[in-house]
């Protein structure tokens, strides 16, 4: 881990002498600030997505259900079909 008075002696080598170190310490709390905001902004945001997109999945979830059960007949020809096309080419894989 590289200690602050380096850091400080490597920046004061790159400006030169006329740097006042106390204005960059307060630009860096302002970009700190900034970025506790913007992950904070980002959050609040992501969580209310994820909320929105696990309600349509649900909703989706609830038709689909719904639909099976409104054709039951050919809810179970489609799985009896899909698990022997499934159970073929695990089969198929193991030889």
């Amino acid at each position: 881990m590289v200690s602050l008075a380096r850091a400080e002696r490597k920046a004061a080598r790159l400006v030169k002498g006329n740097f006042d170190m106390d204005e960059l310490y307060d630009q860096l709390d302002s970009l700190r600030e900034y970025v506790q905001e913007l992950s904070a902004g980002m959050g609040k945001s992501a969580s209310r997505q994820f909320g929105r997109a696990r309600g349509l999945a649900a909703d989706a979830a609830r038709d689909a259900e719904e639909t099976m059960k409104d054709n039951l007949a050919a809810s179970l020809i489609l799985a009896l079909g899909l698990g022997i096309a499934v159970g073929y080419f695990l089969r198929r894989g193991t030889e």
